[in-house]
Order: C-alpha cells, then structure tokens, then sequence
C-alpha cells in the first residue's frame, strides 16, 4: 500500500509541476509560435531539478512544515516555467525559433 501511495505522490508531484507548462506550450503552437515545445527540453527538467533542490535544501535545513513547503515549492515552480514561456514568446524574435 505505501508503494501505491508514493507512486500516487509522485504522479501528483509531476502533473502539478510539468502541467501548466505543457498547457501554456498547447496553446503558444496554437497562436502560432511553432518553437513552444523546444522550450519544453529546457524548462521541464529546470523546474524539476529547481523544485526537487529547494525541496531537499528545506529538509536538510530542518523546516517543520515540509509537506507544505513541498507543495507551495510546485506550484510556485509551475508557475515560474509557464510564465518563462510567456516571456519567451515576447522576447526571442521568431528568426530564433
């Protein structure tokens, strides 16, 4: 059962991070910006590894709230990588995509 529950974290943890960003690519490539999802290889694995450090930077700090800081530190991750890729659809010219 506790393998059940670490595999449902996980799912969870994964979905909540990478979602909005994936969705955010979605619709970027349906309002014309083709380079979307290349961004994908670069912010995916910079939102996991940045949650995951800041994660175990708080455990091995002693922090109390660990289960609360887990989930304020994905969300506010999932919401760095998505607004990451607003902003390259605004800065990088389309000759760079």
């Amino acid at each position: 059962m506790r393998i059940l529950q670490m595999i449902l974290f996980v799912a969870v943890f994964l979905a909540v991070l990478c979602g909005p960003v994936v969705l955010a690519a979605r619709k970027l490539e349906r309002r014309g910006f083709p380079g979307a999802r290349r961004w994908l290889r670069v912010i995916v694995p910079a939102q996991l590894v940045l949650a995951l450090g800041a994660i175990v930077l708080a455990d091995e700090l002693g922090e109390h709230a660990l289960p609360l800081l887990i989930v304020v530190t994905t969300i506010a991750t999932s919401v760095l990588g998505a607004a990451t890729l607003w902003l390259m659809r605004a800065l990088c010219p389309e000759r760079l995509l």
